[in-house]
């Protein structure tokens, strides 16, 4: 296989340009690296020399862990703290594939390896009697055996795929390592494909969940009343920002009108404030799931359920109408160059003829302090549910975790993004556009996922309508 790039070398930006900032950077990171590799490693010896250990499944997988730990990190990091010490970080065509190559191969079969130690960790909890005949050393060395076979499909396919992209141009990459994102930017082909597929992930992941949860008996609990409402959210709010991206990757003018870039910060806040309600009330229906359980079908009756949707299309439209409304009242009388891939309220308050102060404390109150103060709420009330599961039985627990930790992980993925982009005064230093990349991207793509891999039931519902429509096409 032969590359026709017409680039030998690449420029690695690092993390920083600052003289100063890169020895804090070689220092830090050289004690991280000493650090990782001597932990693992130890880690691997003392397994590898106690028989105790080794013959428990948990402690081979943790060994293998500790081992690609320490083999990913060294892909890596060496070359980083190496560079910090030089002015021009190179790296040759060929280094930048290896590196590429390994650090995704290494990194796949971690993935793997961690999903077999969860594998494990379910037999021993759920099957304790079974668990040394399920979890025998013919099942771990097969479980090892797909992870490393898996890793290196996944890397092999990574590395085919960029060794066909023709790179003839600039040869500047904005990142520490060699990835397939940064080097995608650097190719002088279409490579909107890739946002293509981002986008059919997301609508596919959220319509699959919206389909079955109307077309189940799940629409009549309150939990999936809102899941199904959450998707709807993340399908309308992806189809809002991420489309005019795709097409702005392979345009050479990026350019808004005005009016459609008012309309895109209206609907988008609007969905965003829609969907950030909804997750309230799912935290208040486990709430009472788990609180008041005797209670829950008085309390969370479906009319509370359409008053709670409806309070949070009331405050996402109110949250969404005052920022469109401080905008449109901003002059715009010099630059117009946003440095976004959205129309976002920040952005344009930095292009505004006018003293940004009394806009950025707006917007601080309007979007930074409610996300604050509710991702604070969502917290306590997580809170209270842990210590009401205190008297629970082991069994009660866990379905009540099960349920729960889905929900704390979406949470988490879309509010902490957000805490930092509308917590910060508009105008400081900071990483708005890739941070923003969370919540607008992959929170949408990862929630089908984190509600349909994690839920026994929505798997259940999902096999039961695929047989229905496969019953119904073979008729």
């Amino acid at each position: 296989m032969h590359n026709q790039s017409l680039v030998t070398e690449f420029v690695l930006l690092g993390l920083s340009q600052n003289p100063n900032v890169q020895k804090i950077v070689f220092v830090v990171f050289l004690f991280v690296y000493i650090a990782t590799i001597g932990g693992n490693m130890l880690i691997v010896v003392t397994i590898l020399s106690s028989p105790a250990l080794l013959g428990s499944p948990m402690y081979f997988f943790l060994a293998f862990l500790s081992f690609l730990d320490a083999c990913f990190s060294s892909i890596i990091t060496p070359k980083m703290i190496a560079d910090s010490l030089y002015e021009q970080k190179t790296i040759s065509f060929q280094g930048c594939m290896i590196q590429m190559f390994a650090g995704h191969c290494f990194g796949g079969i971690e993935v793997i390896v961690l999903s077999a130690m969860a594998y494990d960790r379910y037999v021993a909890i759920c099957k304790p009697l079974h668990y040394s005949s399920i979890m025998n050393w013919r099942l771990c060395g097969i479980l090892m055996g797909v992870a490393w076979t898996g890793g290196f499909l996944h890397s092999m396919i990574q590395i085919l795929f960029t060794f066909q992209l023709p790179f003839c141009g600039p040869n500047v990459i904005d990142h520490f390592m060699c990835d397939l994102y940064p080097l995608l930017k650097l190719a002088c082909t279409d490579t909107h494909i890739v946002g293509i597929l981002v986008v059919t992930n997301i609508l596919m992941g959220n319509t699959i969940i919206l389909l079955t949860v109307t077309c189940s008996h799940l629409i009549e609990q309150p939990m999936y009343y809102f899941l199904c409402h959450l998707s709807l959210m993340d399908v309308c709010y992806t189809s809002t920002v991420v489309p005019r991206l795709i097409r702005d990757l392979v345009a050479t003018r990026k350019n808004i009108s005005y009016n459609s870039c008012m309309t895109q910060l209206f609907t988008a806040h609007l969905l965003a404030g829609v969907e950030i309600f909804i997750l309230v009330s799912m935290a208040f229906d486990r709430y009472v799931a788990i609180v008041k359980p005797l209670h829950y079908m008085v309390i969370m009756n479906r009319k509370r359920c359409n008053l709670l949707i409806a309070v949070a299309w009331s405050l996402g439209f109110w949250h969404s109408i005052a920022l469109l409304l401080m905008v449109l009242s901003l002059p715009f009388c010099g630059p117009n160059q946003l440095n976004h891939y959205v129309c976002d309220v920040k952005p344009l308050l930095q292009l505004s003829c006018k003293d940004i102060r009394v806009g950025s404390i707006l917007i601080i109150a309007n979007a930074g302090i409610v996300v604050v103060v509710i991702f604070l709420v969502l917290v306590a009330s997580y809170i209270l549910i842990l210590y009401h599961l205190r008297t629970r039985s082991s069994a009660g627990r866990r379905k009540a975790l099960s349920t729960c930790s889905s929900h704390v992980m979406v949470v988490v993925l879309f509010f902490v993004p957000c805490i930092y982009t509308y917590g910060l005064p508009a105008g400081s230093e900071n990483k708005d556009k890739e941070i923003s990349v969370f919540y607008t991207v992959i929170a949408p793509m990862l929630n089908p996922l984190i509600y349909t891999l994690r839920n026994r039931e929505m798997k259940i519902a999902m096999r039961k309508i695929w047989s229905q429509m496969s019953h119904s096409e073979s008729k």
